[in-house]
């Protein structure tokens, strides 16, 4: 059995993947079928919806709120996700794996032909493809990165060719394994693409996106100096000039707003990824899809848009619409089911049959973009103690998302961020989180890293809070919990009233060492032979527990 095709067949028959891959193997005899199949190397499925949910960027708004299905409340309370939907955790893995697959086939392809010159971007094109959807995997199905431990902890099979047989055996190795042979595709693809080759290089893996992937991935392995590497040749010299203008946002219809933000004309979306997906009603506040676990007003009032933030300026006033003296381009709410988010998902449809209407949801998804990478390139510098390399990046990144000098809000600086975390005394003080009392301040357990109390601590605390802000509903959220041992509680929020910040409680922790931080890999694959993930009941002195 493929390790795609298990998740959706019994163990005495094979994929349609399979059935069909001998055939367009043996096509591959020429340039431009080698580029068209790489278009599908981009899975069609992704992992943002199960990574935002899992993360501490939703509430369950109550058992009394019919807006959500089985599988959306697995995923966010860590339960094994084994429902079936079109974003299931059984497709997803799938996806990606058959990305992967065409990715391989087509590096045979190219070595079959001799790996012409004309052939060498598609090469690099295919080896960062391959290494991106291994890098997915890896965050959902494993646990973050520890340099001492990671050869302890399961990776997930890294697959280096095409499948040619109908029930290979694959074994899941190691996180080390895995961290390792993605960069090894990197340093070889990388230097081998080229933007000319394509129409639209924006859906590609174009030299940019493929850097700014390099620079998260390298955040990720705690390489700090590749981190920054990577990040310049994305940034060059004035980065603010790259980054998202939300003030040109602003004019645009309402309606047309999250098609604007997919816009591949815009300098900063550096990569797009057209989508099967839900994500458009899930994530946008003017749908009640999905609201029951939703980035909401508890949240907003606490923790992020609308609570007290390091750049200062008003929060927690909806009548004086705080929000819109805050922001460049506020983010969206919706009164009647609390949620608040800004509009990055377009709720799109392919029909499929023009009578009965019948058809797929869609979406498209921002994979990359010059604000996070500048904000990766800033925690490498705190990591780095370059602190003032640091706060200009997310001072450059404040100067783009908040109405800086205006209504109290302030440039970030080296005083102003230590004033912030590190003065109790300073009325723009942010104490630390506690369940009772919620802020954006949340006590660290850094994994395979250490950060300093005093300056470094202040320096990543404002970091995460922009990270968050910048990458709500981007799934990213996750992973930041995952590095840096964040619990998280999942708050009930069936009585709260958001006037009086009353009625919500902690109806489940998830603390920094429990090994659901590794979501479970699907049934069926677990079923074919897979290794499943270890439970804290399993193995109560699992490397990651101690």
């Amino acid at each position: 059995m493929t390790i795609a095709g298990a998740v959706l067949l019994s163990s005495v028959s094979c994929s349609k993947f399979l059935d069909e891959l001998p055939d367009n193997r043996a096509e591959l005899d020429t340039a431009d079928k080698i580029y068209k199949l790489l278009v599908s190397a981009y899975a069609d499925r992704t992992y943002v919806r199960m990574c935002e949910l899992a993360s501490d960027n939703v509430d369950d708004q109550g058992e009394d709120n019919p807006d959500f299905s089985r599988l959306l409340y697995q995923n966010a309370y860590w339960d094994d996700m084994i429902d079936a939907e079109n974003e299931s955790n059984q497709n997803t893995w799938q996806q990606y794996y058959n990305a992967i697959g065409n990715a391989n086939t087509a590096l045979e392809a190219i070595e079959n032909l001799g790996t012409p010159e004309e052939l060498l971007p598609a090469k690099g094109e295919a080896l960062v493809c391959r290494a991106y959807g291994h890098f997915c995997l890896t965050m959902l199905y494993c646990l973050p990165y520890h340099p001492e431990k990671a050869s302890q902890y399961m990776g997930i099979p890294y697959m280096l060719a095409p499948e040619k047989t109908l029930n290979p055996h694959y074994e899941r190795g190691n996180l080390e394994d895995v961290y390792r042979q993605i960069a090894a595709d990197l340093e070889e693809g990388i230097p081998l693409l080229s933007d000319n080759v394509y129409t639209v290089p924006e859906y590609h893996f174009n030299r940019d996106a493929a850097n700014a992937f390099a620079a998260r991935f390298y955040l990720y392995y705690m390489k700090w100096d590749k981190v920054i590497e990577h990040a310049d040749a994305v940034l060059g010299s004035d980065p603010a000039i790259l980054l998202r203008d939300w003030t040109d946002a602003a004019k645009v219809d309402w309606g047309d707003q999250a098609l604007d933000y997919v816009d591949p004309a815009h300098e900063f979306n550096l990569m797009l990824i057209p989508l099967f997906s839900g994500n458009g009603g899930i994530f946008n506040a003017w749908s009640n899809s999905g609201a029951r676990f939703a980035h909401n007003y508890r949240i907003s009032k606490q923790e992020t848009y609308r609570s007290p933030r390091p750049m200062g300026g008003p929060y927690d006033q909806w009548g004086q619409k705080s929000l819109d003296r805050v922001f460049i381009y506020s983010p969206y709410i919706n009164d009647n089911v609390e949620k608040i988010y800004m509009p990055k998902w377009p709720n799109q449809w392919q029909t499929i049959d023009q009578i009965t209407g019948v058809g797929y949801g869609r979406s498209t998804m921002v994979a990359f973009t010059t604000n996070e990478t500048l904000l990766c390139r800033a925690e490498a510098y705190i990591h780095l103690k370059r602190y003032d390399d640091a706060v200009k990046d997310m001072d450059t990144w404040n100067c783009s998302m908040y109405k800086v000098g205006q209504n109290g809000i302030e440039h970030l600086t080296r005083e102003r961020i230590n004033e912030v975390y590190g003065d109790p005394s300073s009325e723009n003080y942010i104490p630390e989180y506690t369940s009772e009392k919620p802020t954006s301040r949340k006590p660290l357990h850094p994994h395979g890293f250490t950060v300093e109390q005093g300056e470094q601590e202040n320096m990543i605390q404002c970091l995460l809070y922009c990270r968050r802000i910048e990458t709500i509903a981007d799934g990213l959220r996750w992973q930041d919990v995952k590095r840096y041992g964040i619990d998280i509680d999942r708050f009930d929020l069936i009585n709260y009233v958001d006037s009086e910040t009353t009625g919500y409680r902690v109806a489940e922790t998830l603390d920094h060492k429990d090994l659901r931080r590794a979501l479970q890999i699907p049934y069926d694959v677990i079923s074919a032979g897979l290794t499943p993930n270890p439970r804290n009941e399993d193995q109560p002195a699992h490397p990651f527990r101690q």
